[in-house]
């Protein structure tokens, strides 16, 4: 009886086993259709020449990005499970099949970006409806068309759906099959991978909502703080805000707001408002509560790669709140005792004396705290770049806030410094050839425009010189990098290049207008205005503007509206400094205006409203703005550095001063008092002179001539830090060429050029090949960098020297360039409500290196093109 009873229960069980396998083929097979209608109906309609004006090409593969492989996946694994069930096996496994499926890599790599990218492609496809009709009516007319009348997106959700699917009906299908069974050990191990793959998508999921709200957040903070663009950033993330007070003058006060990003302190005025911050905001209940009172207005935004705290009072803190807790915690006790004794019926007197002398003590060592704890409320960071150095000091509510802060930030350093390692390396666009239309002509330098063309984009200027003729080409990166034009410009070889800002704005403020630009030189300065007068407007006066004009020599009294393009300035060999404006006045090889400085001019910099020129015979000329806005030429200043026999063929801009390398000594000027304030040798090898120099933070990278080394100096102590020697890098690189070649370019190895951008120092050297190196993270208290830098050569380079290394800004300007001439930070430090606030977003940017020939050293040699190429001038771009 036993035996049949177990016979029917098996029988059952079998049954209902079946069923369920039935069920995994019945819904993969509609699985698999729905797929299937999402690139036949949806996705391959919409890219054909009938429906492309309706959506573009491009949107259509964002919205079903993943969706043909997945398609394919479950196609194969379709098939296999047909093949299964059409066996009609009594024992019939599918577990293997599961397995099989969820071990695959590829698959999982599918889903988990696929639910990466499905919020995007929901808001993506939404964003079209509403923006074009025809786009809308199509959707309408698929969605009644499919067979369950399923619109796109239910469709498009069935992907993140599916494996949690998967999980239930193997989860069914083990409960109806026998421990003896051979599928079953299949299935046990299949629930537990498609677990693993449900958490993992899950987690995708999260964290791209989490990603998403988080961009919703930055857009509502942008949107709050007047004047602040370009915030939204996909690597960007808010971590926390406090109120604050600046002490700007012995007497004023300023109540800011900071708001601490992942990368970026962004700094505020602070005003009550009349209304509030609308309902359905983005901004979570509690930050939404302390910042609906306020209006904000953009007051200074700052890289925290620009940003150091000066003074850190960490231990102090941590010493003081810890005795403080502890005599809080002693009076709490006392006045505990107290209350007893007051309970006792015995006499007391004696008791009670001594238990109030004790509160009396404590209370007193509280307050002694507390007046410590003031000066703890201070918080000063210092801002370091190439224009200037700056401290702001701000005073916290509370010393236990301003810690928090602090370690905040230092949190956020911290992991910006060591994001750097995993960015992405820089991607090779292209290599352009520069034809020669003189032999003989070689790169000697570069450098993008500040102003924009009709594309909203900046142009890259190349000179090219052979000793008797100076070349200008203009690179164009509209619609892709090319060559717009090549026109000779002088009869002379074109040392140096610099793009220089337009003139600055008549001001509103009544402490800045022209005249201060002009007469910079007075060390003079005016009183901290307050918010309330920024907004009077002082006239300029048009007469004097007139009579200052008139007295320029012809060639130099431009207008106003030329004074308010930007320029750029050439330097050569003969003596001479040609001024273009940044339009295509190049083209018709039209200066604006040249002059004649006397000597060779071998370095040009702009720094605050100020044109320094480095000459030959060891001088360096500085030119000012007239009140026109224009550059008064005929009034220059000169200031001697060094001697013929040593001129100052490099100058640098770091930290508001100008470092002038004169052979293998750099001499640091003090740009106000224009006296040099300190020097120091580079390196210990007589007659080398200084090659390159480029600065990074609280760094400068430099190099001499006929070295292969690159020494790092602190920007405020000067001291070497650290050495680098490219030799190892650049001879790996040259491992696949020619024996001869490679040990001719070891042999007479140097540095030929240097550029640090994106937490990267980009050196160029004689053999050709460029070396990456990481730039350290450096402190203003760093006195040696430890830890070894890891140099990386890049597989595209010169068949020749690296003439020169720049960059450009990829990304159209989507907006008015801010004032020129002040500082990135801050609309010359004060809330100006009529200034365009800068974005504090990090622009694309393409690296461009200049040299001889090109050159893929992974396959040096090998090419039957090798050497073809090797006297023509190309251009290397990589974007980063």
């Amino acid at each position: 009886m036993f035996v049949v009873v177990s016979n029917v229960l098996f029988v059952t069980q079998q049954d209902t086993r079946a069923h369920v396998v039935g069920e995994v083929y019945d819904t993969e097979r509609n699985y698999v259709k729905n797929l299937s209608f999402l690139l036949t109906r949806y996705q391959q309609t919409l890219k054909s020449p009938e429906y492309s004006a309706i959506i573009d090409a491009t949107l259509v593969d964002d919205i079903f990005f993943q969706v043909p492989e997945i398609h394919d996946h479950h196609e194969r694994f379709l098939e296999d499970l047909k093949q299964r069930l059409d066996s009609r096996d009594a024992s019939i496994c599918i577990g293997d099949l599961f397995l099989q499926l969820v071990n695959d890599s590829n698959v999982v790599e599918s889903y988990t970006t696929y639910t990466n990218n499905w919020k995007t492609a929901q808001e993506a496809t939404k964003a079209a409806a509403q923006a074009k009709p025809a786009f809308r009516h199509f959707l309408v007319a698929r969605a009644r068309e499919h067979p369950g009348k399923l619109d796109l997106k239910a469709l498009l959700i069935k992907p993140v759906q599916r494996f949690p699917q998967y999980e239930l009906l193997l989860k069914r299908l083990l409960k109806h099959t026998n421990r003896e069974h051979p599928d079953y050990a299949l299935v046990t191990e299949a629930i537990g991978l498609v677990q693993q793959v449900s958490s993992r998508i899950d987690e995708v999921e999260k964290e791209a909502l989490q990603h998403e709200q988080q961009q919703l957040f930055l857009k509502e903070l942008e949107n709050i703080i007047e004047g602040l663009v370009g915030l939204v950033q996909p690597d960007r993330t808010f971590l926390k805000h406090d109120f604050v007070t600046m002490h700007p003058g012995l007497v004023t006060r300023k109540e800011r707001c900071l708001f601490l990003f992942s990368d970026l302190l962004v700094i505020t005025s602070i005003k009550r408002r009349s209304g509030t911050i609308r309902k359905g905001s983005n901004l979570p209940f509690t930050l939404l509560n302390s910042l609906e009172p306020n209006k904000f207005k953009l007051f200074k935004f700052i890289p925290l790669d620009d940003l150091e705290i000066a003074r850190s009072r960490d231990e102090s803190m941590k010493k003081l709140v810890r005795e403080m807790e502890t005599l809080q915690e002693d009076l709490q006790t006392l006045q505990h005792i107290s209350k007893l004794t007051k309970a006792l019926r015995c006499p007391r007197g004696p008791m009670e004396e001594a238990v109030q002398d004790m509160i009396a003590q404590v209370q007193k060592q509280l307050a002694e705290r507390h007046g410590a704890d003031s000066q703890l409320m201070e918080l000063e960071l210092t801002i370091t770049t190439q224009e200037s150095m700056e401290n702001l000091t701000f005073m916290f509510t509370s010393a236990e806030k301003r810690a928090l802060w602090e370690e905040a930030f230092n949190d956020a350093k911290h992991k910006l410094a060591m994001s750097a390692d995993r960015r992405p390396p820089p991607e090779f666009v292209s290599a352009l050839p520069i034809r020669k239309t003189r032999a003989g002509l070689q790169f000697t330098c570069a450098t993008a425009t500040l102003g924009l063309n009709a594309h909203n984009l900046k142009d890259v200027w190349v000179c090219n010189s052979d000793g008797y003729v100076g070349q200008v080409c203009v690179l164009s990166l509209q619609p892709d990098p090319t060559v717009a034009c090549c026109n000779g410009v002088c009869n002379a070889r074109i040392l140096s290049i610099a793009s220089i800002p337009a003139a600055p704005q008549p001001t509103r403020n009544g402490n800045e207008t022209l005249c201060s630009v002009i007469q910079h030189s007075s060390l003079t300065t005016g009183s901290d205005s307050s918010d309330e007068d920024e907004d009077e407007e002082l006239p300029v006066d048009e007469d004097l503007r007139k009579r200052r004009s008139e007295s320029l020599p012809p060639e130099m009294g431009c207008d106003d509206s030329e004074n308010q393009q930007p320029t750029m300035w050439l330097g050569t060999e003969d003596g001479f400094i040609h001024v273009y404006n940044c339009s295509d006045t190049i083209r018709i090889k039209k200066n604006k205006f040249k002059f004649q400085p006397g000597s060779p001019v071998h370095c040009i910099i702009h720094l605050d409203n100020r044109v320094f020129a480095s000459l030959a015979n060891g001088d360096i000329i500085i030119y000012r703005r007239d009140l026109s806005g224009g550059w008064n030429v005929g009034d220059r200043q000169v200031v001697s550095i060094s001697t013929a026999a040593a001129p100052v063929t490099k100058m640098l801009a770091v930290a508001g001063k100008l470092w002038c390398a004169t052979m293998n000594t750099v001499r640091v000027l003090n740009t106000i008092t224009l006296q040099v304030e300190h020097s120091f040798v580079v390196g210990g090898e007589n007659g080398r002179g200084v090659s390159c120099m480029v600065s990074a933070g609280h760094g400068v990278w430099v190099s001499v001539h006929n070295s292969s080394a690159v020494r790092l100096y602190h920007a405020a102590t000067y001291e070497c830090l650290c050495e680098v020697n490219v030799a190892s890098a650049v001879t790996k690189m040259l491992a696949g060429c020619d024996d001869i070649i490679r040990q001719h370019k070891a042999a007479c190895l140097r540095v030929t050029s240097l550029l640090a951008c994106r937490d990267l120092l980009w050196v160029g050297t004689s053999a050709g090949v460029i070396i990456t190196v990481p730039l350290p993270h450096l402190a203003h208290n760093t006195h040696r960098v430890q830890a070894p830098l890891n140099m990386v050569g890049i597989p595209y380079g010169h068949t020749g020297h690296v003439r020169f290394l720049t960059s450009v800004e990829l990304t159209p300007e989507p907006r008015p360039s801010r004032l020129k001439g002040h500082s990135r930070y801050s609309f010359k430090g004060k809330d100006h409500p009529h200034h365009q606030a800068g974005t504090a977003a990090p622009a694309k940017l393409l690296v461009i290196s200049g040299g001889d020939g090109y050159e893929d050293f992974r396959s040096s040699g090998m090419s039957e093109l090798a050497g073809r190429d090797d006297s023509t001038n190309h251009l290397l771009l990589w974007q980063v």
